[in-house]
Formats: structure tokens, sequence, C-alpha cells
């Protein structure tokens, strides 16, 4: 019980501290030039101009993937999100979606639970449970807390950017290079610079409620890097959803 009452205080009080900032971090306006290191106009996105939306396209567009907690945007037809959208989808993507919780759960069990990390918390269940617990406070509350507001200062998509190439090789490496990159506001790809802070940002909260044996230094490198290379199968699961969905759960 110590162990959830040290890591619900740290959470909550990093998440409120970070939310408390949010909303008038979104409401600046998406037309500022966007930030970032630029590549040349090879890598530019055809950027539609935002249609007016109705209620149906807005669950699309903000659509999170229940596996893996991310929304996808195209990278053939580009719409940046307005400052109303990105805190919907923070939302989403942090408490109001099965993908929010499914991420802790597999984050928990992969990274956490087959390792026996931190071996303080055992095995079992109990074991489980607290480790799930940790994952969902460091990846949900504190690293989206992190990652919405700092991307949205930046001009930078929290989105996962699907490709629109043809083959298996391609979408495949471009899963793995947008595990690292992004968009801006104007559809030049950037360093993902939010996302990849995000995961060594919640890696270090987390060492205030995990037991002593996890040093701030080598559990925030150790962990935050291990957080990145999960991201890498995570996109690939999301730039193959669409053939996936429609195999295994009849969708179009």
């Amino acid at each position: 019980m110590i162990i959830y009452r040290k890591a619900a205080r740290g959470a909550l009080l990093g998440a409120l501290l970070l939310t408390n900032a949010l909303p008038p971090v979104f409401c600046q306006t998406t037309s500022a030039a966007g930030s970032g290191s630029q590549i040349p106009s090879d890598s530019t996105a055809n950027i539609q101009a935002p249609a007016p939306a109705t209620s149906e396209d807005d669950k699309k567009r903000l659509r999170v993937n229940p596996l893996t907690g991310q929304t996808t945007a195209l990278s053939g037809h580009y719409t940046p999100l307005t400052p109303e959208e990105r805190w919907k989808l923070y939302l989403k993507q942090s408490y109001w979606s099965v993908g929010a919780y499914f991420g802790p759960l597999f984050a928990a069990l992969a990274l956490d639970q087959a390792t026996g990390t931190p071996p303080e918390w055992g095995g079992g269940l109990k074991g489980y449970g607290r480790r799930v617990a940790s994952r969902y406070a460091a990846g949900n509350l504190v690293q989206n807390s992190f990652q919405f507001p700092v991307a949205a200062l930046l001009k930078d998509d929290v989105r996962y950017i699907g490709s629109n190439q043809h083959g298996f090789g391609r979408r495949f490496g471009h899963a793995v290079l947008y595990s690292f990159m992004t968009y801006n506001n104007q559809g030049h790809r950037t360093l993902n610079v939010a996302n990849i802070g995000g995961y060594y940002f919640a890696a270090a909260v987390s060492t205030t409620w995990l037991p002593e044996s996890q040093k701030l230094g080598s559990y925030t490198l150790s962990n935050g890097s291990a957080s990145l290379a999960l991201s890498i199968p995570v996109n690939m699961l999301q730039e193959f959803w669409p053939e996936i969905s429609r195999t295994v759960f009849r969708r179009k």
C-alpha cells in the first residue's frame, strides 16, 4: 500500500502541475512557424486545408487505437491538429480510451514483469499489479502531460505519422523512422523531441515511487531507452493496423 500511495502522490502532483498549464498552451494558434530540424522538400507533406468537421469526422480523426493507444495522421493528406484537437486527444490518450489502459498493461508485462524489474516487487499478480500502476502513472499521467504541451509549444504533431507508400519494406522502414520523427505544423519532418523527451522524463519521475535500488540516472537511461525501443514495434502495429483490423476484425 505504501508503494501505491507514493505512486499516487508523485503522479498526481506531476500531472496536476503540468495539466494546469495545458489549456493555455493548447490555445496557441497553429499558424506560427514550425520548430525543430526541418528536412528539405522531399520530406514535406501534402498539407490539406481544414474542412468543416462533422462529429463523425472528429471521431475518425481522433480515433485511438485500442492496442497501441495512439492516433494516426496520414502523411499523404496531412492536416495539423487544432489546439482544441490537441486537448481532446490528450484526454483520450491519457484517460478516455481502451488504448490508454492497454498500453500500460502491455508495457508492464514486456518491460518489467518479464525481467522482474524492480525485484523488490516480486512476481505474480501482486507484482504485476504494482508494475501496471507504475506504468500507467508514468506513461499516461506523467509522459503525456510532458509530451503534449511541449509538442504544442514546438508546433509538432503528437500522432503517429502513417506512410502513404506501398510495399511492406518501405512501410516497415517508415514505422522505424517515425519512432524518432514527426511532422511540424508546416508538414516538415522534424525530430520528435516531445515524445523522446517524454520517455526519459517519465522514467526519471517514476524513481520517486520505485524502490531505492532504482537509481535516478541509471534507471532513467535504461528505462527511457527501453520505452523508446518498444515504440518501434508499437509503431509497426500502428502502421499496419488498417490491414490487421480488416483481416481480424472485419472492419473497413
